[in-house]
């Protein structure tokens, strides 16, 4: 009989932007049912902290009103005076109150009819006085002013605030007492991080089993592999791990690499468009639509001279041509409009200007009138057919062949200044700059580095090559696994093998399947063996150059196997293929749905708890396996809490045990 319930189990996954929650396990896995935003604000009391943004407003109070209320409750009291139980006096004493009660009565009748002026006047000053202020506190719900993060590029930098929001998402999902925890542990976490964190669990909650898991072992449980190199593209950081046999390798691994996370795609896109009048929500929104794309290498964008060339349509620039109002050369706009000769009505031979305008003397003496005209209004007719063909034409071109499009952007107005927000959509245009976010930016250059993708494939090999097992590194390259949120941009990583392309041989060379039908591509780069040209281009550039061959050099046979010996060893560090995991299909909740979904990122309505319920106006698919990590999780949780009725795998942290050995036991039963 398993020790806990599928729903007891309490899951919590921290991230930069959002942290994700859930109590108990369902029968099928689903999407984390909470989403907290991973930001406290400070309290009046110095150390605490609030979830949401307390805001102060000030509302006018009459102050007669006041008054009237003022005198009402002091006459109530007075008609319900406190009575002390004491003995019943003697008649003597009672008589000799009546009179003291009775003289005092007749006094007061005399003072009310003297002060009788004084209070009428008394009244008319509080008519006449001006209205006061009164303060009062109100929650603000979308508010991120003031706002405290307390985990940064993975790194935990503020921990009285980060403790306060595990806090908080507990209490708001209330579970029982005889409730198992499991969080998800960040690759830059130390292990002082987890001893803390653990201390605060067992001490604050109380909980009989605590667990605590590595976010690149989940990625792979989620993915039903136990090899494999997780990549987690993140807000501010990106994160790349390889995992042998269930165990993550420490050693190469790249943790909390900054400006490779979609943070640094909105700076680019905020770059580029701020001239534009973009702000920075409508970056982020851009950035999370379906028309922002990342193009394969080699690609040219819509418009430029490459593109047009492909498309039979000339060498020339039409997105220039477009601004400059150019058309073959001339300038249309110096060229008089006519009549005459030299006029833009002579060189206008089809255009809608000549309708209309007909050689009479050309058309009587040819005696075809009938056909003359017939003929005229064919030609018109199909000209406005092509027309229209080649305007549906382009409607339906492809995002990555058109040099503007819209997207739509959705903005929450706040109502007459209370916590109120009402949503307001409309269509936003934007051109090239959709297709280069990822492309590196002034700070970049200025320090020589290169864009995202480039350091991503560059840290990609460089943690294979640091697996010890060399036979285990082709697998890893076959075993990749892009998550996170970061990585939901079309385009991220583009590893398919060309259709004319066979399967790559064990030599790393590849025949041809149809010799001679090879086109220039983005995928057919001299080395790339049908795989990514960036993982190819980091490959090839750490690898050893060839020693020069000299004359002697087929003379002397150990200076010819020493150079023979040094060739080989830097060709077997290259790829011969480079594959994703293919997602799991018994997991339907987690497909990709399509349409609009939960963001990060995005304002808007919050429910009980702080769990953001507002759909993505961007057109971004829901949370699907880019969050794979907290699908991993309840894998884990079900295998360590559940199934495991005795313990023997050691996956969580018992309470005995935390009470024998402290917070340090958690080393030896996390899965890390």
């Amino acid at each position: 009989m398993p020790q806990f319930k599928d729903e007891h189990v309490l899951l919590i996954a921290p991230g930069s932007q959002t942290t994700l929650a859930q109590l108990g396990l369902p029968e099928s896995f689903t999407p984390a049912s909470h989403r907290f935003p991973t930001r406290m604000f400070p309290a009046e009391k110095k150390g605490e902290f609030e979830p949401f943004k307390i805001r102060e407003k000030r509302r006018e109070v009459n102050a007669t009103t006041t008054n009237n209320n003022t005198d009402n409750n002091k006459n109530n009291d007075n008609e319900k005076p406190d009575v002390d139980m004491t003995e019943a006096p003697k008649q003597e004493e009672t008589e000799k109150k009546l009179e003291e009660t009775s003289n005092a009565n007749n006094g007061e009748t005399a003072a009310n009819g003297i002060g009788n002026g004084t209070a009428e006047q008394q009244g008319q000053e509080d008519q006449e006085a001006e209205p006061k202020e009164e303060f009062f506190l109100e929650e603000d719900i979308i508010s991120d002013e003031g706002a405290v993060y307390p985990i940064r590029n993975g790194h935990i930098v503020d921990w009285p605030c980060f403790l306060s929001l595990l806090e908080h998402v507990y209490n708001t999902l209330s579970p029982p007492f005889h409730t198992p925890i499991l969080i998800l542990s960040e690759p830059a976490w130390t292990a002082r991080d987890r001893e803390i964190l653990t201390q605060f669990v067992f001490e604050k909650f109380k909980p009989p089993a605590f667990c605590l898991m590595d976010s690149a072992l989940a990625a792979c449980y989620a993915y039903g592999t136990i090899n494999g190199t997780v990549v987690d593209i993140g807000y501010g950081k990106a994160n790349v791990t390889a995992v042998i046999d269930s165990v993550v390798q420490e050693n190469g691994r790249g943790i909390a690499l900054e400006g490779c996370g979609g943070e640094t795609m909105t700076d680019r896109l905020e770059e580029l468009l701020k001239s534009k009048g973009f702000t920075r929500e409508m970056c982020e929104q851009l950035k999370r639509s379906n028309v922002t794309e990342i193009l394969p290498l080699g690609t040219p964008l819509p418009g430029s001279t490459d593109a047009a060339g492909k498309n039979g349509q000339g060498a020339g620039n039409p997105a220039a041509a477009a601004s400059t109002g150019t058309s073959e050369g001339i300038n249309s706009s110096k060229i008089p409009r006519g009549p005459g000769r030299g006029t833009q009505t002579e060189n206008n031979e089809n255009g809608e200007d000549d309708e209309g305008i007909l050689d009479v003397a050309a058309i009587v003496t040819s005696g075809n009138t009938n056909e003359f005209l017939a003929k005229r209004e064919k030609e018109k007719a199909t000209s406005k057919k092509g027309a229209a063909e080649q305007a549906n034409r382009a409607a339906r071109l492809p995002n990555s062949k058109r040099e503007t499009t819209t997207f739509q952007f959705e903005e929450f107005a706040r109502i007459n200044d209370s916590a109120q927000y009402i949503r307001q959509r409309r269509d936003v245009e934007v051109g090239l700059e959709r297709f280069l976010l990822t492309t590196p930016g002034k700070e970049r250059e200025e320090r020589g580095s290169n864009g995202v993708l480039e350091d991503l494939a560059a840290q990609i090999h460089h943690t294979i090559l640091a697996v010890p097992d060399a036979t285990k590194r082709s697998e890893l390259w076959d075993n990749l696994i892009i998550i996170g949120n970061g990585s939901r941009v079309r385009g991220m990583f583009t590893s398919e093998i060309p259709s004319n392309i066979s399967t790559p041989m064990a030599t790393g060379t590849t025949t041809p399947a149809n010799p001679g039908s090879q086109t220039p591509g983005p995928l057919l780069h001299p080395a790339a063996h049908g795989v990514n040209p960036l993982l190819v281009a980091a490959t090839h550039a750490n690898a050893p150059p060839m020693p020069p061959i000299t004359p002697g050099m087929h003379e002397n046979p150990a200076l010819y196997m020493s150079s023979m010996h040094y060739r080989s060893t830097g060709h077997s560090q290259t790829p011969t293929s480079v594959k994703t995991v293919k997602p799991p299909d018994y997991f339907p909740e987690w497909k990709d749905q399509g349409g609009g979904g939960n963001s990060s990122n995005a304002p808007g309505t919050t429910g009980a708890g702080g769990t953001n319920t507002t759909s993505n106006p961007s057109g971004a698919p829901r949370p699907g396996m880019e969050e794979g990590v907290f699908l991993g999780a309840q894998i884990a949780a079900k295998m360590v809490f559940i199934n495991d009725t005795q313990g023997q795998y050691k996956g969580y942290l018992p309470r005995a045990e935390y009470n024998e050995n402290g917070p340090s036991a958690i080393h030896e039963f996390a899965l890390l």
